[in-house]
Parts: C-alpha cells; sequence; structure tokens
C-alpha cells in the first residue's frame, strides 16, 4: 500500500489527543475523523477531521482503512471487534481486553477478518525500556529469574482524571504496561498468580475499586515477578506516577527508575520532576513513545508488515490480570488461562 492511510479515532480523552496528534504529524497518514460521546468537535476541529458522537459513522466510511480505539478499558472490546468486523486495521489502547474470553474473541475476530490488530503498548518504545530488553536478549544479566515492578499513582487519578476508575483496578490500569515488559524481558509463560487488593480510602469516596493491589507471578521456568499498583498517593507527592522496575538475572541487575525521567525543576511553589518520556513536545511537535507506536502502526498497515507488539503477548497480559482479579476475590494461587 502506498496512498496515505485513513485514520478513525474514537475518544477524545488525554491518550486521544495524543493520538490524533501523532497522525497529524504522520505524512503517511490522515486523520479522517474523530468519535466520541464528549470532545468530538474541539479535538477534529484543530485537526482538519469531522467529528462524531457515534464511532459506527466512522466505520462505514471507506476513506478510512484504520482505526485507533482509545475509550475507557472496557469499551476497547465491543468497539475493536466492530471495527474489524468492519474490515478497518486496529490500534487499541492497553489492555487489549479486561476480559479474557473476550480477548479470544477478539483475537479470533482478527484473524478471521484478515486485518491488523495490536495493543498500544507504548512503553516498549520508551528508550531505557527497549535498551533492557536490548541487553536482556543478548544475555548481558544471564537468564531473567526475578522481577519487581511498582506503578503507584496520585489520588487524582481515580477521583478527578477517570469518571470511570470504578469500572476497572489500579492493576487493570497501572500494572497492565509493567506486566508487558516485565513477560516480554522474562521471556517465559506465567503460570500462576497469588494477589491481594487493598479497599478503604477511594470506597469511602464513593469508588468502589481497590486503592492498591499486589501480585505475585510464577512463571513455567520458575522465574518470579512481583507486581504493584496502588493510587492513593497523596496529590502533593511531585510526580503523577512513580514507576520502577527490576529484573534480576542470574548473572546481573537491571534497574529502571523513571520517577525522575533525568528532568528535575524547583520553582518558587514546587518542586517536581516532570514526565517527558511518553508525549513530550519538541520545538513544536509531539515525540516519544506514544507517537512512535502510532508511526509504527501506521508503518504496518501502510507497508504490509506485522505489528511488532504480537496478539500472543497482549492475551499474556490480560491472562495474567484475569488471574490477578480472581486471586484477589479467591484468597488463593489461582492459575493463568
Amino acid at each position: 500500500m502506498s496512498e496515505v492511510v485513513g485514520v478513525g479515532l474514537i475518544g477524545a480523552g488525554i491518550m486521544g489527543r495524543g493520538h490524533a496528534q501523532a497522525v497529524s504529524q504522520d505524512p503517511r497518514a490522515k486523520l479522517v475523523g474523530v468519535a466520541s460521546l464528549e470532545g468530538a468537535e474541539a479535538l477534529a476541529g484543530r485537526h482538519g477531521a469531522l467529528a462524531t458522537r457515534d464511532y459506527n459513522d466512522l466505520l462505514k466510511r471507506p476513506d478510512i482503512g484504520m482505526v485507533i480505539v482509545a475509550t475507557p478499558d472496557h469499551a476497547h472490546y465491543s468497539i475493536s471487534k466492530a471495527a474489524l468486523e468492519a474490515g478497518k486495521h486496529v490500534l487499541v489502547e492497553k489492555p487489549l481486553t479486561v476480559d479474557l474470553s473476550e480477548c479470544d474473541r477478539l483475537i479470533e475476530a482478527a484473524k478471521k477478518s484478515g486485518r491488523k490488530l495490536m495493543a498500544c503498548f507504548s512503553h516498549r518504545w520508551i528508550p531505557p525500556y527497549w535498551g533492557a530488553h536490548e541487553r536482556i536478549a543478548a544475555g548481558k544479566i544471564g537468564r531473567p529469574v526475578m522481577a519487581y515492578a511498582r506503578k503507584n499513582d496520585r489520588i487524582w487519578v481515580p477521583t478527578k482524571m477517570l469518571p470511570w476508575a470504578a469500572g476497572t483496578t489500579s492493576a487493570w490500569f497501572l500494572s497492565s504496561h509493567d506486566i508487558d515488559l516485565v513477560a516480554w524481558y522474562m521471556g517465559d509463560k506465567a503460570v500462576e498468580v497469588y494477589a491481594t487488593a487493598v479497599w478503604g480510602v477511594l470506597r469511602g469516596k464513593g469508588i468502589e475499586t481497590p486503592d492498591a493491589i499486589q501480585a505475585q507471578v510464577r512463571f513455567a521456568k520458575g522465574g518470579v515477578a512481583t507486581f504493584e499498583s496502588c493510587w492513593i498517593y497523596p496529590d502533593t507527592f511531585p510526580t503523577m506516577t512513580d514507576s520502577f522496575i527490576e529484573i534480576i538475572g542470574e548473572a546481573g541487575v537491571i534497574h529502571l527508575d523513571r520517577k525522575h525521567e533525568q528532568l528535575e525543576m524547583a520553582s518558587e511553589d514546587t518542586f517536581e520532576w516532570p514526565r517527558i518520556l511518553v508525549m513530550p513536545t519538541i520545538a513544536g511537535r509531539q515525540a516519544g513513545a506514544l507517537t512512535e507506536i502510532v508511526h509504527h502502526m501506521i508503518a504496518c498497515v501502510r507497508d504490509d508488515k506485522p505489528p511488532m507488539i504480537t496478539l500472543e503477548s497482549s492475551r499474556e497480559v490480560t491472562a495474567i490480570l484475569d488471574a490477578i482479579e480472581r486471586s484477589t476475590k479467591s484468597g488463593k494461587p489461582e492459575k493463568v488461562n
């Protein structure tokens, strides 16, 4: 395919705005339309695209060949499946789905349609995370045997940023990126999970979701990983997210601390570490990991190449998260299906 790829964007929130900017900066693509219950007209207007409240309006258009799904997690399945059945290629925000049976049906729909489907695990395009994978794959730390990943948010996220926080958990929303990365690093299949959830603060605010979840995941070859997610940090914490990954191998260790991201700033009012690796603006253009993954998917559609993030690896993330959820409810270890 040599022509420009027409793109339809579904969702006009924080991530939707980032996707729209990434598409608009790629000469191989054109943002044709934006669909959202809120904010579609404003976002579409900034990029010269049409606006609608009904995403089906985009799926009917022959000038749209690729759809980006940037909706709340629970809506990923139905919209992505409809897009595939309409003959569109799909880039969907992480996680692929929040239900394992739906995940399997979505993968089957992608195979049946012959269209490309990729989950937007953009953190693989963050240079330190990519560099860690390159070094692990080259055997620099030996076989990975243990990992720890923490991704904790200020309480502003579930109380103010996400009106749908009660429809998800900190594990689905935060740990999904970490699970994708650690499974990628371990190069092994997860087999069992034991997880515990802590409730109280958010429930007291009328938001029915756990405050924090910690899960231990055992892999087939004996490796183990601990995933921590929490979203009740006080809003005085200087970064929106406290993020850290450790990978221990038989001959070395890798630390990935993203709290700092190398930029520190002190003013008369505050001290902060701005997060600049996912969607920074450089010389008036959006750069960073989200732009890179969008451009990768556009290239895959245009040049008919397979996406780097496989459906099998994205299913693994959903399967682990499914086991985490089951374990928090049962209080027992649960198999990864």
